[in-house]
């Protein structure tokens, strides 16, 4: 009889202890990358086009 009301005794804390029920996993929102603006500056392929003009320009001049 003491063993039955031991099982019982485990039983019934067992089912208190998850009665609260499943709650739903903490999940980190994702992150989104915003695209890049893009600024007014000239890029740098023009500066490089123009500089080279202007070196080869020189050049030839003298």
């Amino acid at each position: 009889m003491k063993k039955l009301a031991t099982a019982m005794v485990f039983a019934l804390a067992a089912t208190t202890a998850n009665a609260d029920g499943y709650s739903d996993p903490i999940v980190a929102p994702a992150v989104i990358a915003d695209a890049a603006v893009e600024s007014s500056a000239p890029s740098a392929t023009l500066v490089m086009v123009l500089a080279t003009l202007t070196v080869f320009g020189t050049a030839l001049s003298h």
